[in-house]
């Protein structure tokens, strides 16, 4: 947890300041020719943020269990882009990044737990 004590109240309402740093074993998106190719990552219970980069586009969601993506309703990361999206922690204690490829090439998508 930062540390915002040295700041005035307007510097602390301002500074965004980083935590930990975790990084991830890379994961693979899978084919999106079968949803349940949907790679589930669990994520530490401490991490408020996750940084993403994927080798190919990617549908995502946020969900309490391992939950198959929907390519009608879920998000997309562009592939070959750093993506940093605040964890959705009003889900819960255990929340699940879910991914799959937007197409049947497959890639590594590397994650870094903040």
């Amino acid at each position: 947890m930062a540390d915002l004590h040295t700041y005035s109240v307007q510097e602390a309402l301002n500074t965004t300041t980083g935590g930990g740093w975790t990084v991830a074993s890379v994961g693979t998106a899978g084919s999106s020719a079968d949803v349940a190719n949907t790679i589930h990552k669990s994520l530490l219970s401490n991490t408020g943020t996750l940084g993403i980069y994927s080798a190919v586009e990617i549908y995502f969601n946020f969900a309490t269990s391992e939950t198959n993506v929907n390519a009608s309703n879920d998000m997309i990361i562009p592939k070959n882009t750093m993506t940093f999206i605040t964890v959705p922690r009003g889900l819960g204690l255990t929340i699940y990044f879910n991914y799959n490829s937007t197409s049947t090439t497959t890639g590594a998508v590397r994650l870094v737990e903040c």
